[in-house]
């Protein structure tokens, strides 16, 4: 039955996806005929920065996954990932100058949250399992060192804890559009708009 619902759940995943492309399409293609192109680069320009358009470039891959074996009753709770560690790995990667982030191929943007629910950690209405693919778009150098070099994450690597966290560089990553750009006035609603 699980297998049968993930495959459902992928299935409507990739047609709200389509949806939502034809959706753009037919708003570009009216605000074409109607001749106003500059509103159109508006529209375009402010979606990407807001996180509602996938973007590509070069940038990083981290894998967190918690220690391999890991038993609850002799290993520490550093060994496993935490909502913090993640949060830790994006604040990190914002610092190091990324433009753009997902986790497990969830778009990460402003009104994003990750907490852990029992032994899933939760971002927006998406449950999250180990391994936690951390996804970021910038200079994989400079990406790739903020992970690195941070002392939380070198001492929980070491063989007693056990934590796996790996950086791979890439010359191409994407990430994916918010999931819930279409419904993104539910996150707004407290915003006072005022009008000159």
């Amino acid at each position: 039955d699980l297998r049968r619902y993930e495959e459902r759940y992928q299935k409507l995943q990739e047609d709200n996806r389509l949806l939502n492309e034809q959706k753009d399409q037919a708003i570009a293609d009216l605000l074409s005929r109607q001749g106003m192109e500059d509103i159109l680069d508006e529209l375009m320009f402010n979606r990407a920065l807001a996180g509602f358009t996938e973007v590509r470039g070069p940038g990083v891959t981290i894998r967190l996954d918690d220690k391999p074996g890991y038993n609850f009753l002799i290993d520490s709770e550093d060994s496993i990932v935490h909502d913090t560690d993640i949060s830790h790995v994006l604040d990190l990667l914002r610092n190091a100058g990324a433009g753009a982030f997902a986790v497990n191929n969830t778009r990460i943007v402003n009104v994003s949250y990750v907490k852990c629910i029992g032994s899933t950690i939760r971002c927006i209405q998406e449950r999250l399992m180990p391994p936690y693919i951390i996804v970021a778009l910038g200079d994989p150098d400079r990406l790739a060192a903020a992970i690195n070099e941070d002392q939380m994450f070198n001492i929980r690597k070491t063989q007693g804890i056990g934590l796996i966290v790996e950086v791979k560089k890439e010359e191409e990553v994407v990430i994916p559009p918010f999931s819930e750009a279409g419904d993104i006035t539910k996150y707004i609603d407290r915003l006072d708009v005022v009008v000159p």
